[in-house]
């Protein structure tokens, strides 16, 4: 079976929204649109907004990154068969704007000549999604969504597209243009929760003397403030990557104290941490006045008459 696909088609690859618009505004409007493209922003981008031409970037065999509009990528040469599937085209994008945003590959305005079928998929990453047949018929407008990934910002994620044909298909010769495209849309911000209450609270001694500090250490999430309190005093540190935090409590009144911490981040505070107890005890004073010495022995030699 001698099977043709189309993999350079621009307009198929990259529909744009606004090309009807540009196309009919006078050459002076059409240059002063376009200019907003060649320095691109989102300072007006909010979530559910398609950040595609100011914030995604493509790579092909690590080569520079450039922007959807001038990216020129070439296929793997691979011509399916019937019953099989393989990637025809492969790249790498990144998200490059400071905003959480979500990537979607699609096919759309693909077509199948002299009434064959065929079937699409794509793959982010790891993520590869569902299998999807296309065809009969001339080019369709209707997009098909083959996998969608959330995206780091600057880091880099492979797209495969994956083109194939139906193990029951008996057309010959047949043309595939699996029409691929991009979009990126700006995700809502993660909501940012106040995290759980400490856990592990130790003390460096389980009993001191008023005024000595004790040494509190234990566990919360990476990065919160940790504020630990107890016998009408506080300390503060930051817990650290592993979440591991210690500050030393000064006390200064006698008697056994409940000693608790929390945690705080941008979210809120934690609940206190289960309580642990330090006794303590008056501080150990020096009476003054003492002298000390030593009486040498005394020896008497005479003699008592009768």
């Amino acid at each position: 079976m001698m099977t043709g696909m189309h993999l350079n088609d621009r307009v198929t690859r990259f529909p744009r929204r606004s090309a009807a618009v540009f196309a009919t505004l006078p050459a002076a409007l059409l240059l002063a649109a376009s200019g907003a493209l060649l320095a691109p922003s989102i300072a007006s981008a909010a979530p559910g907004d398609d950040i595609t031409d100011s914030c995604l970037e493509m790579s092909q065999n690590n080569g520079p990154w450039v922007s959807p509009a001038v990216f020129e990528p070439s296929g793997t040469g691979y011509v399916p068969i019937p019953g099989d599937s393989g990637t025809v085209l492969t790249f790498d994008v990144r998200n490059t704007c400071a905003v959480p945003a979500t990537l979607t590959l699609f096919s759309e305005k693909w077509s199948v000549a002299d009434g064959g079928t065929a079937t699409v998929q794509g793959q982010i990453g790891s993520q590869k999604g569902q299998q999807v047949q296309i065809g009969p018929g001339k080019d369709s407008a209707t997009r098909i969504e083959l996998a969608k990934k959330a995206v780091t910002t600057n880091i880099g994620v492979e797209i495969g597209f994956i083109l194939g044909i139906p193990g029951g298909e008996v057309v010959q010769g047949n043309e595939i243009n699996g029409g691929w495209g991009l979009a990126l849309v700006e995700d809502e911000a993660a909501a940012v929760v106040a995290p759980a209450a400490p856990t592990g609270l130790t003390l460096g001694a389980t009993e001191v003397e008023a005024g000595t500090p004790v040494k509190v250490s234990g566990k919360a999430q990476p990065g919160s403030a940790v504020t630990v309190t107890g016998g009408g005093a506080s300390c503060t540190a930051t817990a650290d990557t592993n979440g591991n935090f210690s500050c030393d409590l000064t006390i200064a009144t006698v008697g056994d104290h409940s000693i608790t911490a929390t945690a705080a981040n941008a979210g809120g505070t934690s609940p206190a941490s289960t309580a642990v107890t330090v006794k303590v005890t008056a501080e150990t004073t020096d009476p003054g006045g003492s002298s000390s010495g030593s009486l040498g022995s005394l020896d008497i030699f005479g003699s008592l008459g009768s």
